[in-house]
């Protein structure tokens, strides 16, 4: 018999990130923990630069890249306020409640400067179906 998960099960873990995070921060080097991600750099052992209490997300979703998968996609953020001066090279979304970090990936370098506004353009999660 091959390999099977039923979509409830993709869905599940995608609306377990919609309905708890509440934080997406852009990062200097790769968080590990939420105090990484929500504490900005220079204090501690902050890591972010730029950072929104109001992500939203649109799914979850079949993944129209391919059709044996499950997706969210995390909406824009646009013009959010650059708190630290540095090289964002890391996206984080952290669950401020319970103070979790839930979910870290990467993303093109940017340069972000103080006092300055980014934009999270829109990005997607996805889970293949096994194979």
């Amino acid at each position: 018999m091959g390999k099977l998960v039923n979509n409830l099960v993709l869905d599940a873990a995608l609306q377990y990130l919609e309905d708890n995070v509440d934080w997406i921060s852009a990062c200097e080097g790769a968080p590990t923990t939420y105090e990484h991600a929500h504490s900005e750099k220079g204090t501690a052992t902050g890591k972010m630069l730029a950072s929104s209490a109001t992500p939203t997300f649109t799914g979850p979703a079949d993944d129209a890249d391919s059709p044996y998968g499950r997706k969210t996609t995390i909406d824009e953020e646009a013009a959010v306020e650059v708190l630290q001066t540095g090289t964002a090279d890391h996206v984080a979304l952290c669950d401020v409640g319970s103070t979790a970090l839930l979910y870290v990936t990467t993303c093109t370098g940017q340069a972000l400067t103080d006092g300055n506004t980014v934009t999270f353009p829109a990005w997607k999660i996805t889970f293949g179906d096994p194979t």
